[in-house]
């Protein structure tokens, strides 16, 4: 079969868009995209038609195609990705950017992701800071999966970062109460499970294919942060900066538990390019 012949049979037997057909037979032939549209009648082996159709089916089921590809763009950088971790969103990217403004703009001694998943936050941020300012900072990358800090390491790995993070099992930030550690400047930055099961439910269909323990949180989505900020109370010793993700229909609800667990906390909602609230920026002293 030519090119042509199997894009053909993909749109009208699996109903897939040019994009995603483009990105699944580009993956399978190993070549970019531009080669499709000048090639169409090439034609591809055998293995690899067997190969694009199976990758077809699972598209056609509605699995994400970075699960597929293995990998998923985030901030510019290719990420390494697999069911064990969540597929990186485009509107977390302001985590980073918010991030990185701060650590330019301020001296920390640490700055630690909580729950990062596939990495893509804390290497994100490691990598785009200038190195005489990136010496200077501990980076930790937590996660109570051991497998999603797998995936965490393999791509800091891939970026040379992994001797610049330090990876943490941990519920949170238990590790480092348990241990008693305590920086004076930290900053942390947070993308924890927030979608309640009532919202959840609602989305399932399309949410199915990712770990759902990495999702959903119980008491409206905030269980969770309730944990954390109880947990950042009782870690700071001088100054700590926060950047969480939210979901817009949480801001008044996030804001009433900030008052009430860190009463000395002064918050900020910044929103994403879509114009929702996206982000709340919290300073702490104790």
């Amino acid at each position: 079969m030519t090119i042509q012949e199997i894009l053909h049979k993909t749109y009208s037997a699996y109903k897939l868009s040019p994009l995603d057909a483009g990105i699944l037979l580009s993956l399978v032939i190993t070549k970019p995209k531009e080669f499709i549209l000048a090639h169409p009648e090439k034609k591809l082996a055998p293995a690899q038609i067997k190969k694009y159709f199976s990758f077809a089916k699972r598209r056609a089921k509605g699995e994400p195609i970075a699960y597929i590809t293995g990998k998923k763009e985030f901030f510019e950088l290719d990420f390494v990705v697999n069911k064990n971790v969540l597929i990186p969103r485009p509107e977390t990217e302001l985590l980073v950017e918010f991030a990185l403004e701060k650590i330019q703009a301020k001296k920390y001694d640490a700055v630690i992701d909580v729950g990062t998943g596939s990495g893509s936050i804390i290497i994100s941020i490691a990598k785009n800071i200038p190195e005489k300012i990136r010496k200077k900072i501990k980076f930790f990358a937590v996660d109570i999966s051991k497998e999603s800090l797998q995936v965490a390491k393999s791509n800091a790995k891939r970026y040379k970062m992994d001797g610049k993070i330090n990876f943490v099992q941990s519920n949170l930030l238990e590790y480092y109460l348990n241990n008693k550690i305590a920086q004076k400047n930290i900053l942390v930055i947070a993308n924890l499970p927030y979608v309640s099961p009532e919202i959840y439910q609602k989305n399932k269909n399309n949410l199915r294919f990712e770990p759902k323990s990495a999702l959903v949180s119980r008491q409206k989505g905030l269980s969770h942060y309730k944990k954390l900020l109880a947990q950042v109370n009782l870690l700071i010793t001088d100054h700590c900066s926060l950047f969480i993700e939210i979901s817009p229909e949480q801001k008044p609800e996030i804001g009433r538990i900030i008052k009430e667990y860190l009463p000395k906390a002064r918050a900020r909602f910044l929103k994403d390019l879509a114009g929702k609230w996206r982000i709340m920026g919290i300073e702490i002293t104790p």
